[in-house]
């Protein structure tokens, strides 16, 4: 018997070419009256990728944009401006505006979290002060993709600074969907002249007439941005979630006006529960290492009581960045960003079943413990200012 065998070849049905794509790295969405207005920053291959190696005059990125009822209809009509499918698969940063967070993100991310091409793991910030759109035309230097720059400076920020953080899209969404912590994003604004910083002038002058630069926190009460924390508050924000791996404390030498510069490093983070005779409290412990950069004092370092004085200084200072931002979120947007009612869950759910309908009352009034313990185990090569040496 003859038997005939048929072999089916599969593949991508919904394969489309590289060269057929417009590839967007970074995407801006504005409030336009009653309309989002969608801004796509799309890859511009023959600028990139030059010949003989040479840097293009051509812009690195092009900008397309498009107005709609909502994100899905204003990313399909635009289209009608670009010669090939705008792909977004490749996303770096979404740039959202404060004026349509202030609003509500929930339209927003129920687009995102259904449609297919998006990947969910770009970063989000809140354009500070200006329009999302105006974040995307500055021409940057070093990177010329502005969201690489964009991208690059938000990881090293919160990395070496300690005032930013890297938030991804789905840990937002998380974030927004969770009852036990409310959300924040960092926040993205135009440092000098916004209008020159739009040409490619901008890109080849050792001193940019326009800058992009992270300031601040936003701070989220569900899916709505309610206000900000400051430099100081988003650095202490950042000790109670252990996110600090090196940043600077500075105060001043008892004496003049000079000071003492101690680097923080490896910072360790404990957040507990309980309750005492009756009333819940919120203890807060951390803990770090540290070295003395840079001391314009006349101080001998190698007296240990000199560094113990310098431990608790550290510790003063950082307990107090962390109080300006409990303060901040406990009293002034009553926003439990630090994941407070997480640690009762995890510590007492009985206790949390009680007060879970009336948090939003309960979390102003909790009482909050901190602890700053640090350790400082190296002044570097010399242990005295160079001031000392030099009058030696």
């Amino acid at each position: 018997m003859l038997i005939t065998m048929l072999f089916i070849l599969t593949g991508c049905w919904s394969r489309v070419e590289l060269n057929e794509l417009a590839v967007t790295v970074a995407m801006g969405l504005d409030k336009k009256g009653n309309k989002v207005l969608i801004s796509q920053q799309i890859v511009n291959p023959g600028a990139i990728a030059a010949k003989g190696g040479a840097a293009s005059s051509d812009a690195p990125v092009t900008l397309f944009k498009e107005t709609g009822n909502g994100i899905q209809a204003a990313d399909r009509k635009m289209i009608t401006s670009s010669t090939r499918k705008i792909y977004t698969g490749q996303l770096q940063m979404l740039i959202i505006s404060e004026e349509l967070a202030k609003e509500g993100l929930s339209d927003v991310l129920d687009h995102i979290s259904r449609d297919h091409q998006y990947r969910r793991d770009f970063f989000v910030v809140i354009a500070r002060g200006t329009k999302a759109e105006d974040i995307l035309k500055v021409y940057t230097v070093i990177d010329r993709i502005p969201a690489n720059k964009m991208q690059r400076s938000l990881d090293n920020s919160s990395k070496a600074w300690g005032t930013t953080v890297s938030v991804r899209m789905d840990q937002f969404m998380s974030d927004i969907i969770s009852n036990g912590k409310e959300a924040v994003l960092t926040g993205i604004k135009v440092q000098g002249n916004r209008n020159l910083g739009e040409t490619t002038k901008n890109g080849q002058q050792i001193d940019p007439s326009a800058k992009l630069q992270y300031n601040g926190l936003a701070v989220f009460k569900k899916d709505r941005l309610v206000g900000w924390l400051n430099e100081e508050e988003s650095k202490g924000y950042n000790y109670t979630q252990g996110k600090i791996s090196s940043t600077s404390v500075v105060f001043p030498c008892s004496r003049g006006k000079k000071n003492i510069n101690v680097e923080v490093l490896r910072t360790q983070e404990e957040t507990q529960f309980k309750k005492i005779n009756g009333t819940p409290q919120i203890d807060i412990k951390i803990s770090l290492e540290g070295n003395v950069s840079d001391a314009q004092c006349a101080i001998d370092l190698s007296n240990p009581e000199t560094i113990t004085q310098l431990e608790k200084l550290t510790e003063k200072d950082i307990k107090r960045t962390i109080a300006a931002a409990l303060n901040a979120a406990q009293k002034k947007y009553k926003s439990d960003i630090f994941g407070f009612r997480d640690v009762v869950n995890r510590t007492n759910p009985k206790y949390l079943e009680k007060v879970q309908k009336d948090w939003d009352q309960e979390f102003p009034d909790l009482q909050v413990n901190v602890a700053v313990k640090a350790d400082i185990r190296r002044v570097f090569i010399t242990k005295k200012s160079f001031r000392e040496r030099i009058e030696e």
